[in-house]
């Protein structure tokens, strides 16, 4: 079998523009230091230590501040929409014969709340809720599910590449989520991919290896 495992916010979901919103509930509740929305965007350059060390953050208040994050994420998850082309392009996969799941640091219910008021396609696995550190531990869960497949995740963050390194599944990064291009050329995935049509000509090229 062949399965393509999607990473959710910044890949699927365009949440880019939920996230001035959640900041500023989140530095109102934990006392933030406050940035303005260019700073914010300055941000994205940095590592995610030297993110949580600029806006002092310690790593003991961080599981509060992340479960927040899904509460305040599920009440506005319906004001996202999914990036151009990539419901259809999903559809296509699954129609092609591929298994489709989807790992994310959100929790499953939102996913599934935005997935089924778009009318996506049902994934074959959906899991939600992974450390802000690492998605490891899910890939490896859904790894040892497929065993004897062939793998591929689509993610948009250097947080992705730095898990699925963990794990030994090839990784394509896209450039229309989360972070820079140049972050994630450094991360060095395995892929990198600027739109839908480089993605199926990434995915296609690498399924087709070995055969």
């Amino acid at each position: 079998m062949n399965v393509i495992i999607f990473d959710f916010d910044g890949t699927i979901a365009n949440t880019l523009k939920l996230a001035d919103q959640v900041y500023l509930e989140l530095s109102t509740r934990y006392q933030l230091k406050a940035f303005t929305k260019a700073e914010i965007h300055e941000l994205k350059h940095l590592s995610y230590k030297e993110r949580l060390k600029m806006h002092h953050i310690s790593v003991f208040k961080l599981p509060r501040m992340i479960r927040r994050t899904r509460k305040i994420v599920s009440k506005i998850i319906l004001n996202a929409g999914p990036f151009p082309e990539i419901k259809t392009f999903i559809e296509s996969l699954i129609d092609e014969g591929y298994i489709i799941s989807i790992v994310s640091s959100n929790s499953k219910k939102n996913i599934e709340s935005f997935l089924n008021h778009h009318n996506f396609p049902p994934f074959q696995d959906i899991l939600g809720n992974a450390s802000f550190f690492g998605k490891d531990k899910l890939l490896k869960k859904l790894m040892k599910k497929y065993q004897g497949s062939k793998f591929l995740y689509v993610g948009d963050e250097t947080r992705d590449i730095i898990s699925t390194k963990e794990v030994s599944c090839p990784m394509v990064a896209v450039t229309w989520g989360y972070d820079e291009s140049h972050m994630l050329e450094k991360a060095e995935p395995n892929y990198i991919v600027h739109d839908i049509k480089d993605l199926h000509d990434v995915i296609t090229s690498h399924f087709m290896k070995g055969k």
